[in-house]
């Protein structure tokens, strides 16, 4: 514990229009070398300082912290300060004593993580950082809320000990863990429920809907990695009405030292995924149990590692054989980018690098942003919804075998085979299940339809379903993506599959310049088109015959729609309301008859009267 004195305000300093983005007076580079041992540290402290002072503060800080010798990243603003930094362990006590002599500070809590070499060069040792960077920021964590919360009463913080306790006592609680996904699926304690989705200004609405009906009584005990996310959930639950909020002094960090010196059983399963570039190393796991998945062939693992492909460098769970298989990329094609790279000279490599690094702007597994479906997604609910990843395995499995169409199953599974085997894991979440093809196939064969058109093609694996169930017949799909576009056009020549027309344009662009007529249609495109699309259907029987059908997909979306029907949606969720409102919009054109089947992620079948 690292208590510190007062409480005050920082110096104030006439306000500048451009304060979030200043690029403040410049400064002789600092780059410090041969430092010797260093000791990691990291540190918060929500506390006011007023915004006038933030530069002139960030300027002082900088000029003493390099004096020190101080690397790392550290954010200030009004509601306070958060500091991941390292610190020469020759100059760690002095450094302490400054800390304990700023005014501003009070009651901090100081995590000391491992001691570095600053000259170990290799990825397990190596520092995390070679400069200082201070930053002036609107929000400690971004939360993404219209207003300030007030922070002046955050719930109860325990100790890890009374944590430790209160996890033993068989009062009914809920436990919310407030960090990443990412995090979650390595590590976490019994019985918590992760309340984020991907970022934490999302924490909200997730958090709603977890306690949605709930008492305002109900123990809610909430923890994260250090503490910092803990305490602006803690402020927005007691503001929210909620009465017995309880925190995480220090989070995991600090209460995986507690379970150590104490040697007492964790209570806190699996490993505690960090931001030092050694994400979750042996010394971060708190138990032997192994909660993830590898991304590629789903065996069980707790190793997190960034993809090979530095045009990629997305953050995936790897077990050790696919890391040898794939030379550490996250799939087929980052592999063989980074062979291709690693063959050319600086000059090529760097030419490459720029022709091509658009392409992973949306990658599969974008430095941990792609969600993969698993049981502890806090809005992985839908209403009847089989698709994989949200209910058992067995279910999808006897939902196909019992469904016959004539057509190749073979073809089929082998196209999927070649996705799985080229793309990530988590990606293969966007396409629709072996399930929902076979009901594809019905539906053109029970139709008779002989020229189909798909918006939303994707690695082509729909359209290519439809093309199989009518071997007289064709379709037409088109997508925006140039990787996926590429690589459907690639494989369709591979499987000699010559039904199946693949336009690399979006899907309105090609109802405005095409001159087929389709008797059906498969639109899983993008969601804030679809009443345009339906429009540009439904009107032109130049485009689709009359008596036709058109199937949406994605209209009930996790269940949100519903929500958001009820008035319970949230404004965050833009792609719900979308929907909701084309649902409506479908209900009352009086030019179709139309169903809202509620299952998959709803699907809304079509007929043009």
């Amino acid at each position: 514990m690292w208590g510190l004195r007062r409480h005050a305000t920082a110096p104030s300093l006439r306000r500048s229009s451009s304060l979030w983005h200043q690029s403040f007076s410049r400064r002789a580079p600092y780059r410090p070398q041969n430092l010797g041992l260093l000791q990691y540290i990291s540190f918060y402290q929500y506390t006011k300082l007023e915004a006038n002072g933030l530069p002139k503060l960030r300027h002082q800080l900088l000029t003493d912290w390099q004096s020190f010798g101080v690397m790392g990243r550290v954010y200030i603003a009004e509601e306070g300060i958060n500091a991941q930094i390292t610190v020469p362990m020759t100059r760690l006590d002095d450094f302490k004593a400054y800390l304990d002599n700023l005014e501003w500070l009070d009651d901090a809590l100081l995590n000391l993580g491992a001691v570095l070499d600053h000259n170990d060069a290799t990825p397990e040792g190596k520092c995390p950082f070679h400069t200082l960077h201070i930053r002036v920021r609107p929000h400690l964590a971004h939360d993404g809320l219209d207003k300030t919360l007030p922070m002046d009463d955050r719930g109860v913080e325990l100790s890890p000990a009374e944590w430790h306790s209160t996890l033993s006592s068989p009062t009914p609680k809920r436990i919310f863990d407030c960090r990443n996904y990412y995090e979650h699926d390595v590590g976490r304690f019994e019985g918590a429920e992760r309340i984020m989705v991907d970022t934490f200004k999302d924490t909200w609405a997730s958090l709603d809907a977890l306690l949605d009906g709930s008492p305002k009584d109900t123990e809610c005990m909430i923890y994260c990695t250090g503490g910092i996310r803990c305490e602006k959930v803690g402020a927005y639950l007691k503001t929210n009405g909620y009465t017995n909020v309880k925190r995480l002094q220090g989070g995991i960090v600090h209460y995986g030292k507690f379970v150590r010196e104490q040697n007492v059983p964790s209570k806190f399963l699996g490993r505690n995924f960090v931001f030092d570039q050694r994400l979750s190393n042996d010394d971060q796991a708190l138990s032997e149990d192994v909660l993830g998945q590898c991304y590629q062939c789903r065996a069980p693992t707790n190793t997190h590692v960034n993809c090979a492909n530095t045009l990629c460098h997305g953050l995936v769970l790897q077990c050790d054989a696919c890391h040898a298989a794939f030379d550490g990329a996250c799939s087929a094609e980052c592999q063989r980018i980074k062979h291709e790279m690693d063959a050319m000279a600086l000059d090529a490599r760097k030419a490459f690098a720029k022709a091509n690094s658009h392409r992973f702007q949306h990658h599969l597994v974008p430095n941990a942003r792609v969600r993969p479906g698993n049981p502890f997604h806090a809005r992985a609910y839908s209403t009847y919804h089989i698709s994989e990843g949200t209910v058992s395995p067995e279910l999808n499995d006897y939902v196909h075998d019992v469904s016959r169409i004539p057509a190749s199953t073979l073809q089929l599974s082998a196209w999927r085979d070649a996705i799985s085997h080229d793309f990530s894991d988590a990606l293969m979440q966007k396409m629709i299940s072996p399930g929902q093809a076979k009901a594809l196939q019905f539906l053109v064969q029970a139709l008779s339809a002989s020229n189909v058109l798909e918006v939303g093609c994707f690695t082509g694996y729909s359209a290519v379903a439809m093309a199989l169930a009518l071997p007289h017949g064709h379709v037409t799909t088109c997508d925006i993506d140039p990787k996926a576009i590429a690589w459907t056009r690639a494989q369709l020549a591979t499987a000699s599959i010559s039904n199946v027309t693949v336009q690399a344009q979006p899907g309105l662009d090609l109802l405005a310049t095409t001159t087929e007529t389709f008797d059906f249609a498969f639109i899983d495109g993008s969601k804030k088109d679809y009443v345009a699309v339906y429009e540009a259907l439904v009107a032109s029987d130049r485009l689709l015959a009359p008596k036709s059908w058109i199937v949406f997909d994605n209209t009930l979306f996790r269940g949100q729609v519903v929500e958001h029907a009820f008035g319970r949606g949230q404004p965050t969720e833009k792609t719900a309301s979308q929907l909701l409102a084309f649902n409506k919009y479908v209900a009352n054109d009086e030019r179709t008859r139309s169903v809202v089947l509620p299952m998959y992620d709803g699907l809304t079948l079509v007929q043009k009267l």
